[in-house]
């Protein structure tokens, strides 16, 4: 397991065969010898079972904050959509500016100077405008919501789903929800990713409202 490190040293724990059937999981001992134990196979996947198992919450906690999540990408969309008429409206704005300075211009209202100098400022706001409008136009929408849900599903089934997958797919689940994993004679330290951590906090203190009212924003 990649993710497993060494509590002692700090570096890799790394398989190893033994008697040609026997799998063990043991320090490199790339600094020296740590004391460090080994660990079974079967040991180590039963561990990092009961790693998984803190991320799983309630069925009706998820459905919260999925709930919150809906309500925020409702909200940024509205805020989108806002921004984009504004912008739009300020594009207008400066094709009309530069229009009606040229007619100045060429109608010698203006003097090439100045046409000049407020002409290359009209076009660099322009193009700044046309530059934003162009990156909300082409924002993934439904991201945030559907990255969220993705995750909420995941925390709901963690520990049946690390229990009745097959080795590479345990792995898959392990690398999402955990950033690292110490071991130390037999006991594992795990670091949770993002928002896993939070789902371990929330099972622990049972105070989940904070997060809610955070409507919290699961990353991809």
């Amino acid at each position: 397991m990649g993710l497993l490190t060494c509590a002692r040293c700090g570096c890799t724990i790394t398989a190893e065969q033994k008697k040609g059937k026997y799998v063990y999981y043991r320090c490199t001992g790339y600094h020296g010898a740590c004391g460090n134990t080994y660990l079974r196979e079967e040991q180590l996947v039963r561990l990092l079972g009961s790693v998984v198992t803190p991320i799983q919450i309630p069925c009706e906690i998820a459905d919260d904050i999925a709930g919150a999540l809906q309500s925020t990408e409702a909200d940024n969309e509205r805020h989108r959509h806002t921004a984009i008429s504004h912008l739009d409206q300020r594009r207008r704005t400066l094709i009309a500016k530069l229009d009606r300075g040229y007619d100045d211009y060429v109608g010698g209202t203006i003097s090439e100077a100045f046409w000049t100098r407020r002409s290359q400022e009209w076009e660099a706001d322009r193009r700044t405008v046309e530059a934003e409008l162009a990156r909300l136009e082409h924002t993934d929408r439904g991201r945030l919501a559907v990255t969220g849900e993705k995750i909420l599903e995941l925390a709901k089934q963690a520990g049946f789903l690390y229990q009745t997958q097959n080795p590479p797919e345990q792995r898959r689940l392990l690398d999402t929800v955990l950033s690292n994993c110490t071991f130390d004679r037999g006991t594992l330290c795990p670091t949770y990713s993002k928002p896993f951590d939070l789902f371990v906090r929330g099972n622990e203190t049972g105070d989940w409202r904070g997060r809610r009212d955070s409507n919290p924003r699961p990353p991809a």
